[in-house]
């Protein structure tokens, strides 16, 4: 084996399997020959994949899912709509229809349920304050390493995405929150639709889920007075969802494990290599990753 070979040696179902992370030495080296985009248009698509994923965070926590699907992902009715994905380590939603309907209406729609119940308790919340009551999720995309395709046409990227998560809830007249922090990483296929830069495969991974002490909340909970009930903490399931799949939902090839004195170092996702075409390289979401074919 050579020294510069890199080798990435991970625990999956208790079998030990070593892959090639050898990555080429230059995009020149992917292209082999073929024409490439310039460096300063790769730079432009490199900030503007970066504002995409950004502009994904806020739209989150704005629990504004549905406009972000209909304007940062794939068109509905596009030639990528069918094989947009969207992955965590339990499930799979596959096509823009499912993300939209999943994603995207149901959180809309438990933030209008959320709504109606703490009003119920609290006069003060009117009927169009569209949040109120429902969850505040807020994390960042640091960390970022984005790749664009040498042909200009699609880009692949990841980031460490660290923040907190907060659910209000109404019980026996008072209004309660849960929380957690969470230490999550994004990977994201990007591609170019009718010259703007679209969301077209995301996975996520997540290495802990602690539950959020109630001192971090002290203030909130205070400034509801009579109103305030208790906080309680909740996790992401990180492993394998059991049972049946919803609708256009699917298993995971793999599922990323949460953090434990057990598991193994695990450099996952895969960090994006230089590619020139998308036929060349791998779909970031539902695959498992360290099985991707290496750069000859």
């Amino acid at each position: 084996m050579k020294s510069s070979l890199l080798v990435l040696l991970l625990m999956v179902s208790g079998t030990a399997q070593a892959y090639d992370l050898t990555a080429p030495v230059s995009m020149e080296q992917a292209a082999k020959g073929r024409p490439v985009v310039s460096d300063g248009e790769r730079a432009l698509d490199t900030w503007q994949i970066q504002n995409t994923m950004s502009r994904h965070e806020f739209y989150h926590a704005a629990i504004r899912n549905l406009e972000e699907i209909d304007t940062f992902w794939v068109s509905r009715t596009g030639p990528y709509a069918a094989g947009a994905t969207f992955s965590s380590p339990a499930w799979v939603m596959n096509g823009i229809e499912t993300i939209r309907r999943a994603y995207g209406g149901r959180s809309h729609g438990d933030a209008e349920k959320a709504l109606e119940e703490i009003r119920k308790v609290d006069s003060h919340v009117k009927p169009g304050d569209y949040g109120a009551g429902s969850e505040w999720v807020m994390h960042a995309s640091t960390t970022p390493v984005i790749e664009i395709a040498g042909d200009g046409k699609t880009a692949k990227g990841v980031w460490y995405s660290p923040g907190i998560g907060i659910m209000g809830h109404v019980a026996d007249g008072k209004i309660g929150v849960t929380g957690s922090f969470f230490y999550e990483k994004y990977a994201g296929d990007f591609i170019k639709e009718d010259g703007v830069w679209k969301i077209w495969h995301l996975q996520m991974a997540y290495d802990l889920v602690p539950g959020l002490p109630a001192e971090i909340v002290d203030a909130i909970t205070k400034s509801l007075g009579a109103l305030g009930g208790p906080v309680a903490a909740s996790a992401v399931e990180a492993g394998e969802r059991g049972g049946a799949m919803p609708e256009g939902f699917s298993k995971p090839v793999y599922s990323y494990p949460a953090y434990s004195p057990q598991r193994p170092a695990i450099l996952y996702p895969q960090l994006p290599q230089p590619y020139y075409t998308f036929s060349e390289t791998f779909n970031y979401c539902n695959c498992n990753e360290q099985s991707a074919k290496p750069f000859p």
